[in-house]
C-alpha cells in the first residue's frame, strides 16, 4: 500500500516567491533531486523591485535572475516558453553568478501569505485532479507548507 521505490526527482513549484525550504530539505535529505516548476512564476513577478534591482546590477532580465537563483540553489531549471526569443533569454543563466547579498535578498521574497495561497491551491487541485468519486477519501491532505 506504500511507496516501495523512492522517486529520483520531484517537481514542485520553486522560486524566490514560494521558497519552501523545509519541504526541499526533506526531499534532498532523501537524495531526491528537486526540479523547479514555475521557476519564472509565469512572469507575474518580473516587476518586483528587488528582482529589478538585482537584474539591473547584473545587466540581466528578471527571468534570468530567477533562473540563475534556481541554478545556484542546485535545482533543475527548465523554463517553459513558446517564443524563441524567450527560450534564448531563459537559457542565458550560466554566464554570471549572484553574490551572497543577491541570494539572501531573493531568499527573503517569500511572503507569509504565499504558504496560505499555496495550501488553498493545493487543496483545490488535489480535489480536482486526484479524486475519482468527488470525495477526498484516501487523498493525502497533510502537506509540508514551508
Amino acid at each position: 500500500a506504500g511507496i516501495t521505490v523512492k522517486p529520483v526527482i520531484n517537481q514542485i513549484e520553486i522560486n524566490p516567491f514560494l521558497y519552501r525550504r523545509r519541504t526541499i530539505e526533506l526531499f534532498e535529505k532523501e537524495g531526491i533531486v528537486m526540479q523547479s516548476y514555475r521557476s519564472l512564476r509565469d512572469g507575474k513577478a518580473f516587476n518586483d523591485p528587488t528582482l529589478l534591482k538585482i537584474a539591473a546590477k547584473h545587466s540581466k532580465t528578471s527571468a534570468q535572475i530567477l533562473g540563475r537563483w534556481c541554478v545556484q540553489k542546485g535545482f533543475v531549471y527548465i523554463p517553459k516558453s513558446t517564443k524563441i526569443e524567450r527560450m534564448e533569454e531563459n537559457s542565458k543563466v550560466f554566464d554570471f553568478s549572484l553574490d551572497e547579498e543577491d541570494m539572501e535578498a531573493l531568499d527573503g521574497l517569500t511572503a507569509e501569505d504565499a504558504y496560505e495561497k499555496f495550501e488553498a491551491l493545493y487543496r483545490k487541485c488535489v480535489n480536482r485532479d486526484t479524486t475519482k468519486d468527488g470525495t477526498l477519501d484516501g487523498v493525502k491532505m497533510t502537506i509540508t507548507l514551508d
